[in-house]
């Protein structure tokens, strides 16, 4: 019987099961191959360091030497052919970053990333960007360039498509894989001058971003009324704007729900934070002034800035610049040097227009019905179908209800919404400043650098080797009639229109004030009795006091004395709001154990610790108790981090918020913030366990630092992206903001891009970092080798004659005319 069944055929379903195994085997050795052809396909397209490449485009020889930290020291004869050099070795090392960014601002994501694998979401940033026409007043701002500017990013443009132009040229993995799925219809288009302003235009839309905070501030004017609005948006109490009746009238009946979620995409989020500082040399042991910047950015592979540096005649410019973009957007020169952090500048307004109600194609304005302007705009879909667009403008800006798919099921009756905003200029000459600070000289000169700068508005720091120190903020500061743009304001009357903007000799300047300091990070920039409104969106003010209580604790300070207070880890909104919450009797022993705890805390967000876990997820859980209650959680979600002004206004001015609505008993704020610290506890305790000891804020709080496409890929995402456990919080001079959404709501998504610090005793002596590397291949050695130095707060220098850098060289490249 037993061999009998040993001979019977099998049956179908284990015949299924071997051919099945078959199959997942002949995959695995297929994936592996192909795995394996990737691998050497990527490796053999990193680019050649040496080597000697005719091109065009070059007015004479240029000399590239990478250090041994891969950064590019360009020798050329002018600046042109550096900023050719310079474009040359972006394209080398980052150019699908550069791909990407184009498109993104181009509003053609669609055509080489399939919504069908990566989700519609790409297909609605992509109506965002088309309807708001970026890259059609990047294209347009071409023209209000000055010849010497045009030859400059003629030059920059000229040297990307010189490398796109050599026939042994390769793309990395990103760019492969596009190929791949556009059945290898994908070929890069040459660089043009307007793809380098779409750049600058991009950091225009979030860093001077405004327009959906107008339309968050509305959907909360549903919810919780003008007088809650009010309490949010105007901490001294004091309302500029009286027309939020007149204002919630005219929005009935729109969805702004679907409105702000649709437009919520990597190019439209508000980004701000970063940190400046200068002395004078009566505060420095050399007695010359030092600098000290770290701008404060989204963490991404690879990141956004690119170390390099410009050699020639009457040149010598070292720093960031930015793939994409010609010069170098921070760093010094021979003579000068200079920061950023963003003012947050309020450059962007939404307004109410009244549609003709004779007429459908017309709008009222104070002179009569007028017709809307019209484009239409087709968006090639890979794998899909086209989208075709209709976008109206009026005298105002692009409607952005035409943003949608189907705009009329958005429409109030009688009403639309559209937007005006400097970021969308098409007479924009703010590149053309940027490039000509690095080409200042003194204080003259850069101001006049300066002036050429519409958006983004930056506190711009400066110090030169003559021992000056100074700030401007440049920028296009609109004046209105009417109100400060807080909530989208009435069209047609034309009360609230933008009535002129702030004179250049009217912005926040300083020129060597007495205290010999000057602080900026994102917090208040200019006095009450300023008479201009600049903005109510600024930072909370701890960074900025924590680095100018630690500047003048020290009589003179080194260089290495800038490095410390970069990595200051002191969050000093805890001793404002801690005191507060532990005033509140434990309900349990566990929460005396951590009361106990918290109350003998130093404040240091340390990723070793379990303390800034606890601080962190309290305020979370607080802040969640305060204000889910009261707009609704989809609502909440875009307020979710902890606000510590606005928690303690709360407590103090609105106890009643701290009611939830949805028990019958009437709670108190000590019962929300005892039972906010419950859910904090217990949160913690699912993902670490229950031994409050071995917690550790590190844990949580990673800094991730993640590829826009391959995260999401198990096997791609350890390769390319990284992730490691960070000091620091939002608060601290060494930033390191959490998402506050998410499966990992600690996970730090936000913080220094940058970081340096400028000897002007010594220039040579000034210092740099990047968070990971110059290469964005993943598989170059060049990809992750600032990580270990990064972390600890290691910088490079970048200095050296030609001499000094051939012995230490990693590759010479010498560019030369093509005949």
């Amino acid at each position: 019987m037993g061999a009998s069944a040993a001979r019977r055929p099998a049956s179908f379903a284990a015949r299924l099961g071997v051919g099945f195994a078959k199959l997942l085997g002949a995959l695995a050795v297929a994936l592996v191959v192909f795995a394996v052809g990737i691998y050497f396909q990527v490796r053999g397209a990193l680019p050649p360091y040496s080597g000697k490449f005719q091109v065009q485009g070059l007015r004479a020889p240029v000399e590239i030497l990478r250090d041994k930290n891969a950064v590019p020291h360009i020798i050329a004869g002018s600046i042109e052919d550096a900023i050719f050099g310079l474009g040359f070795v972006h394209a080398q090392d980052r150019f699908w970053q550069m791909e990407f960014m184009r498109r993104l601002g181009q509003g053609r994501l669609s055509e080489i990333l399939p919504p069908a694998l990566v989700g519609q979401g790409i297909v609605a940033t992509d109506r965002t960007m088309r309807g708001l026409g970026l890259y059609r007043a990047a294209q347009d701002s071409v023209a209000a360039l000055s010849p010497s500017a045009r030859a400059i990013l003629d030059s920059y443009a000229a040297g990307v498509n010189a490398w796109l132009a050599d026939d042994d040229r390769r793309f990395g993995l990103e760019l492969t894989l596009v190929h791949l799925l556009t059945a290898g219809r994908y070929e890069p288009e040459k660089w043009q001058p307007a793809d380098s302003i779409v750049w600058q235009k991009l950091m225009a839309l979030t860093l001077d971003g405004n327009w959906r905070a107008e339309l968050l501030r509305s959907l909360e004017l549903r919810k919780i009324g003008e007088d809650g609005v009010k309490f949010l948006i105007e901490p001294s109490g004091e309302s500029r704007d009286a027309t939020l009746s007149l204002v919630n009238e005219a929005l009935q009946g729109l969805d702004l729900e679907r409105l702000y979620r649709a437009t919520d995409n990597i190019a439209t989020r508000k980004r701000e934070a970063s940190n400046e500082w200068v002395l004078s040399g009566a505060h420095s042991v050399s007695g010359k002034p030092l600098l000290a910047n770290d701008p404060h950015l989204g963490f991404g592979f690879p990141g956004l800035w690119y170390l390099a540096r410009l050699v020639g005649p009457g040149f010598d410019i070292r720093g960031a610049s930015a793939p994409g973009g010609p010069g170098i957007v921070l760093g010094h020169n021979a003579s000068i040097g200079w920061g950023f952090t963003t003012t947050n500048l309020d450059s962007q307004d939404l307004f109410i227009e009244r549609i003709d109600p004779t007429d459908p194609n017309r709008y009222l304005t104070p002179d009569g019905a007028r017709p809307f302007g019209g484009r239409d705009e087709t968006i090639n879909v890979l794998w899909g179908q086209p989208v075709q667009m209709h976008i109206r403008s009026t005298r105002h800006g692009v409607v952005i209800n035409d943003f949608m798919s189907r705009s009329d099921e958005i429409a109030a009756p009688g009403h639309v919404l559209a937007l005006q905003a400097t970021a969308l200029d098409g007479a924009d000459t703010s590149i053309e400043g940027f490039i000509r600070i690095g080409l200042a000289q003194n204080w003259d000169d850069f101001l006049t650098a300066t002036r050429k700068i519409i958006t983004p508005m930056q506190n711009i720091v400066y110090a030169d080797t003559s021992g000056n120190i100074g700030l401007v903020a440049p920028g296009r500061v609109p004046i209105r009639r009417k109100g400060d743009g807080s909530l989208p304001s009435p069209g047609w009357a034309g009360d609230y229109d933008w009535a002129s903007f702030v004179p250049f000799d009217e912005l926040p300047r300083t020129f060597n004030p007495a205290s010999g300091i000057i602080v900026n990070a994102n917090a208040r920039l200019v006095p009450d009795d300023y008479r201009h409104f600049i903005s109510r969106d600024w930072a909370e003010p701890y960074r900025q006091r924590r680095a100018n209580q630690l500047l003048r604790e020290v009589e003179r300070h080194p260089v290495y004395g800038m490095i410390a207070i970069q990595a200051d880890n002191l969050s000093p909104d805890a001793a404002e709001i801690l005191p507060v919450l532990l005033k509140v009797p434990p309900r349990n022993a566990r929460a005396a154990t951590v009361q106990d705890m918290m109350s003998r805390w130093n404040r240091f967000m340390l990723a070793d610790r379990p303390e800034p876990l606890i601080y962190t997820a309290w305020l979370f859980e607080l802040q969640r108790e305060l204000l889910a209650d009261e707009l609704g959680d989809d609502l909440y979600s875009d307020m979710a981090a902890p606000n510590v002004p606005l928690l303690l206004r709360i407590l103090r001015d609105r106890p009643q918020w701290c009611d939830d609505r949805s028990t019958t008993a009437v709670e108190t704020c000590g019962d929300i913030i005892a039972r906010s610290l419950d859910a904090a506890l217990n949160g913690i305790s699912d993902q670490q366990g229950n031994d409050i000891d071995t917690w550790r804020w590190g844990q949580a709080h990673d800094a991730a630092h993640r590829h826009p496409l391959f995260d999401g890929i198990p096997v791609l995402r350890d390769l390319a992206s990284v992730r490691y456990p960070a000091d620091g919080g939002a608060q601290t001079l060494n930033r390191a903001t959490p998402a506050f959404r998410g499966p990992r709501p600690f996970e730090a998504i936000h913080g220094a891009t940058y970081r340096a610090v400028y000897d002007f005793s010594d220039l040579d002596n000034s210092r740099f970092a990047i968070p990971l590397g110059q290469s964005g291949n993943m598989f170059s050695r060049w990809a992750h080798s600032f990580l270990t130095g990064w972390r600890n707060f290691g910088y490079v220098s970048i200095a050296g004659t030609p001499a000094e850098l051939e012995r230490s060289s990693v590759g010479t490249i010498n560019l030369s005319p093509a005949h």
